[in-house]
């Protein structure tokens, strides 16, 4: 019976962390607002004041921006790597348990370059700092 017991426990162990998907992206993961967007020449484009907000998980990204009407919300797959970040295959829910694919044009109002590329120059815990091909920054915090 005692044998039986620890056979349950380890199993149920086993299920409890077996199946769990972990954070795989490190200080990315997690939810991010841009806190200002600027162009190459400098000039500000965007503070936090616009509400964007992007969102790392798993493969996963996720674009908002707050506004009237509702606003925007998309998402997209994500590739990550310690200096680089890729955004392909924005989409929004099209109904009846379907995806619609949106072209990456859909995504500039957010910053997201149309190649989908950032550049990471800092990934802390707290700060991500951006930039496109077309020397364009972005700063976030992390909340």
């Amino acid at each position: 019976m005692k044998k039986s017991i620890y056979i349950i426990i380890a199993m149920v162990a086993i299920a409890l962390t077996g199946f769990e998907k972990k954070d795989c992206n490190g200080d990315l993961d997690g939810m991010w607002q841009l806190i200002e967007w600027r162009d190459k020449d400098n000039n500000v484009k965007a503070t936090k004041e616009d509400m964007i907000f992007y969102s790392f998980q798993l493969q996963m990204a996720s674009f908002r921006k707050v506004g009237e009407g509702g606003g925007s919300l998309y998402e997209s797959m994500l590739e990550a790597s310690p200096t680089k970040i890729r955004i392909y295959n924005p989409m929004v829910y099209g109904g009846d348990g379907h995806d619609k694919i949106l072209p990456m044009s859909k995504l500039s109002e957010l910053g997201v370059p149309d190649n989908g590329i950032f550049l990471i120059q800092v990934l802390t815990g707290s700060k991500m700092q951006l930039k496109t091909s077309d020397e364009e920054t972005l700063v976030f915090r992390k909340y």
